[in-house]
């Protein structure tokens, strides 16, 4: 699920329940599920969450979204009754699988009548025609020089199926707690100070945060937010002045929210970049504790 404010990326274990009308996600350790549903422009239109959304599949976000695009396939028989395909994809199919801010990190090559095919794809399905294994190669895709993946020398996906109908999918029960991701995610910058915040919200927006109680298990605390100015001082004053003010704030911080910090003395600290300084008034830099995993940086803008 990409970046987050704070220490490392969001947890690599997630639970995802798909259905029809929401998205639900329980990330990592939450005690908690987020549920998203109907539009989400309240998180900037098409959310990277939509993905999980399947047009093609029960299951967005998989290879399973982009096999009926295949193209020049070539099938075999395997052991046991079943079948070997080789196949190919345009950009443009292939892009389908991806989040919209994923794919601004890879090909401009979208053409719909395009026939380039850049991408591979291998198929195995067993003697019932169930699809058991599909792997792409989605390497032809890295073609951008600004992008955040063009260090990138390879990008494959692999997926594997088995039990197919043996069992109906298993949804959150009505005893298990949710919160509604339109209410409960927000900006780090519009939770009071004080309060206290989740940071895996499953959306890649580096500046979102689930509104949690303090009086449970939390990822950060806020305890200030500190007014910057209205004209942009260039990245390194802007770095500067963010974290001279949460200095500050941090000095006269009540004992008891800094002795929550997993890592002593240490705090972060969330500033808006050029584009969005001073957008609505003035600048403000958030300042945060983080009460969960050891941290040795302090500085984030977003």
């Amino acid at each position: 699920m990409g970046v987050r404010l704070g220490p490392g990326n969001s947890p690599a274990r997630t639970r995802i329940a798909v259905d029809p009308d929401a998205v639900r996600l329980r990330a990592g350790e939450a005690g908690y599920w987020l549920t998203y549903e109907g539009t989400l422009e309240t998180f900037g239109g098409e959310a990277s969450i939509s993905a999980l959304r399947g047009s093609e599949s029960a299951f967005g976000g998989t290879l399973l979204e982009i096999l009926s695009g295949a193209q020049d396939v070539k099938g075999t028989k395997a052991t046991e009754g079943g079948r070997t395909y080789k196949a190919k994809l345009t950009a443009y199919n292939a892009l389908r699988m991806f989040s919209q801010d994923m794919r601004a990190e890879l090909t401009s090559n979208i053409d719909p009548s395009g026939t380039d095919t850049p991408v591979t794809l291998s198929i195995v399905a067993d003697a019932e025609g169930h699809i058991t294994r599909a792997e792409a190669d989605f390497s032809g895709l890295l073609e951008r020089k600004d992008s955040a993946l063009a260090d990138m020398t390879g990008l494959h996906a692999v997926m594997t199926l088995s039990g197919q109908g043996d069992s109906p999918p298993v949804m959150p029960t009505p005893s298990e707690p949710t919160l509604d991701a339109k209410t409960a995610v927000r900006p780090v910058g519009d939770q009071k100070e004080g309060t206290c915040a989740d940071l895996a919200t499953g959306n890649r927006m580096l500046d979102m945060v689930v509104d949690v109680p303090c009086t449970q298990p939390h990822d950060v605390r806020v305890f200030a937010h500190a007014t910057l100015g209205t004209e942009y001082p260039g990245d390194a004053n802007a770095q500067r002045q963010a974290g001279e003010a949460c200095r500050r704030e941090h000095r006269s911080a009540p004992g008891t929210w800094k002795r929550e910090a997993a890592d002593e003395d240490v705090y972060w600290y969330t500033w808006p970049e050029e584009d969005r300084w001073g957008v609505g008034g003035a600048a403000t830099v958030s300042c945060y504790i983080v009460t969960r995993d050891p941290v040795t940086t302090r500085a984030l803008a977003v």
